[in-house]
């Protein structure tokens, strides 16, 4: 026993050093590829506004700048990918790993790490080949005549660098795994067996003739990913990973690698994907700049001394931050940090004071510029431009449901949320001189494609070109903020990418079950009410919003759900703007909304309870605004109704 147990301690040191000493060089690379992405992000923006000032002063647009930008969005994305791995950022759905034993979790992670680098050395395989083939074609761009491969074998460096880091976190597992195990060679054999017999699966399918129905291995391969993402595989590797075994099931080794290069690299090198940096960059710098801050000041000088003032000031001050900040976490942290040690000051019940942050932090996906009705137009190919609209009058009507609850709740129990003292017109006055840059920045890029004049991605580069400009002004905007926001929306952009590029590799396999269109026909025969479905549908909203961010959600459930929801008459537009309002209650809903996990963070002496207690109410407010919007469509279809028609796709 003493023999085994040194072995293994030999065993576990060596593969510890191993990782360590990978992970100098691997590092290094990693971090010089995000600063040089950082870098190509803000040219990005910077040709974008080249671009709108030649187009409009001198009518000589950059023809170019299409082609320039999607390569430009390649290059950041892949050179990114591996940092965002090393830093954790790639989403996974941890919620029921947490109370797992550690060794069977260790277990888990290590068995994920090989699926892995299983996943992306093919890729990056796939990649090099493809631009060898570019290379060998001499394949050029239409317009500047740039070469493709160049980035086809960045791409493929990108992802043999993320294979790497997979390989660096295996030898860690595997060291550990040595000196936590009692009998660490029988588990590993357990690993590496179980690895194998899942990976090589397609080829006993071939091999042997095995013939499984479409539609049942569709079912089947489809369990078999909500297994692996509930259990903590990063979702976007999740997709991709059972999108390429499950092709090969059913085409063949070929034809799946061959969509597996076609996919990886194309549903990158999207011109209208540069809006996702675009806006995250934007939100970043605000919140670097401390504008959330001024925004609850400027509410506070105003409503401060209403019953329940502070929790109003909060939600509004969460409706000013979301309009340029599209993400609910980033937006109930944000405010929370501000917002809770004020409400505490002036004897605020802990349950309205949490309740209306985590509400309010839902505006964030809701109220444009929204990342989540960014991911449901690149999804559904709907005009990101006509969501951005649809959610405005929604989103304001949501504020006001808010602001009433809380104003009637604390006129009946002022003990709940306390009046503060009331201010002078002249501080009011002053305290707008921090809310105009939100108005500014708003007005310049919704009013932009509102008009016609800018498109999405358009306006996403005005947006982070002015509010870098408005940091630069804030003294609390530092270089150091400057260059993390940078770093942080890169890698939040290459986390939302990479989950684009698991749901195209997935989508083939989709396509070829012929899922949706089995379920379309499925649901006609079964004569099934319109609204009967919808139902169904915002009930599995609600309880996947429960334990999942907004963008996997979209991103996993829209490719089968979509073409139902149209063959069933409901306007695509409508539903996005419903569909997000559902997803908004899901994240503060009890018993695992996201959201509320944001605030227990912000908030550590306040017991979960009591902030599920808050949001109740707030609940209610969003189911009220959905039966209104189905009532009366017209509230989200107004805005967009009256917008320019826009070119498909580049909106």
């Amino acid at each position: 026993m003493e023999v085994q147990r040194s072995i293994a301690h030999v065993f576990s040191n060596f593969l510890l050093d191993c990782a360590s000493a990978l992970e100098k060089p691997l590092g290094y690379v990693s971090s010089k590829c995000v600063a040089l992405a950082s870098l190509l992000s803000l040219g990005m923006a910077v040709f974008i506004i080249l671009d709108i000032a030649l187009k409009y002063l001198f009518e000589a647009p950059m023809h170019f700048i299409i082609e320039g930008e999607t390569f430009l969005l390649v290059m950041v994305t892949f050179l990114t990918i591996a940092e965002t791995q090393r830093n954790g950022r790639h989403v996974s759905v941890d919620l029921f790993t947490i109370g797992l034993p550690i060794k069977v979790r260790l277990f888990n992670s290590t068995i994920f790490s090989i699926f892995g680098i299983f996943l992306f050395v093919i890729v990056s395989w796939q990649l090099f080949q493809r631009g060898l083939q570019e290379y060998s074609d001499g394949a050029k761009s239409l317009i500047s005549h740039i070469p493709f491969f160049p980035f086809s074998f960045l791409a493929a460096f990108g992802c043999v660098l993320l294979s790497l880091v997979l390989f660096k976190e295996l030898l860690e597992k595997l060291g550990r795994s040595f000196s936590t195990y009692r009998r660490p060679f029988f588990i590993l054999a357990v690993i590496l067996i179980l690895s194998a017999v899942i990976m090589t699966l397609p080829i006993a399918y071939q091999t042997f003739g095995i013939q499984v129905g479409r539609n049942a291995l569709g079912v089947v391969m489809l369990g078999f990913a909500l297994v692996l993402m509930f259990f903590g595989f990063p979702v976007a590797f999740t997709m991709a990973f059972v999108g390429l075994l499950g092709t090969w099931f059913l085409a063949g080794r070929d034809i799946s690698f061959g969509f597996t290069r076609l996919a990886a690299f194309d549903s990158v090198a999207e011109y209208y994907l540069c809006v996702i940096p675009f806006f995250i960059l934007m939100g970043l710098f605000c919140l670097g700049a401390g504008i959330s801050k001024d925004l609850f000041r400027a509410a506070h000088r105003w409503v401060g001394a209403m019953p329940g003032g502070l929790a109003i000031s909060t939600v509004i001050g969460c409706g000013g931050f979301a309009a340029i900040c599209g993400d609910s976490m980033a937006n109930a942290a944000t405010m929370g940090a501000v917002a809770l040690p004020e409400m505490k000051k002036y004897q605020y019940q802990d349950s309205l004071a949490t309740g209306s942050v985590a509400a309010g932090g839902t505006l964030g996906i809701l109220i444009p510029p929204s990342i989540g009705f960014i991911a449901y137009g690149v999804v559904t190919q709907e005009s990101v431009g006509k969501l951005f609209m649809a959610g405005i009058l929604p989103g304001i009507i949501l504020i006001l449901f808010f602001c009433a609850t809380i104003f009637l709740r604390c006129k009946l129990n002022p003990t709940l949320g306390p009046a503060a003292e009331p201010c002078s017109w002249r501080e009011k006055v002053r305290s707008l001189q921090g809310a105009w840059q939100v108005v500014l920045l708003f007005a310049a890029v919704m009013g932009g494609i509102y008009s016609g004049v800018v498109t999405p991605t358009e306006a996403g580069g005005v947006g982070v070109i002015g509010a870098l400009i408005l940091a630069l002004f804030s003294s609390e905007f530092t270089w150091k903020k400057m260059v993390d926001s940078l770093t942080d929306g890169i890698q939040m952009s290459a986390m939302i990418i990479t989950m684009l590029i698991g749901v195209a590799i997935l989508n083939n396999f989709i396509v070829l079950t012929e899922m949706p269109s089995r379920l379309s026909d499925f649901l006609q025969s079964m004569n099934l009410a319109p609204y009967a479905f919808f139902v169904c549908v915002m009930l599995l909203y609600l309880v996947m919003g429960m334990v999942m961010n907004i963008i996997p959600m979209i991103i996993v459930t829209l490719p089968i759900i979509f073409p139902s929801i149209v063959a069933m008459g409901f306007d695509p537009i409508w539903f996005g703007v419903v569909m997000v309002i559902m997803m908004e209650m899901g994240q503060i809903s009890p018993p695992v909304g996201i959201n509320v996990f944001v605030i227990a963070a912000v908030a550590k002496d306040v017991p979960m309870q009591r902030i599920f207690l808050g949001i109740l109410p707030f609940i209610f407010c969003e189911v009220a605004v959905i039966v209104l919007l189905t009532f009366f469509p017209k509230i989200a279809l107004f805005l967009p109704s009256l917008m320019e028609v826009l070119p498909p796709i580049i909106r």
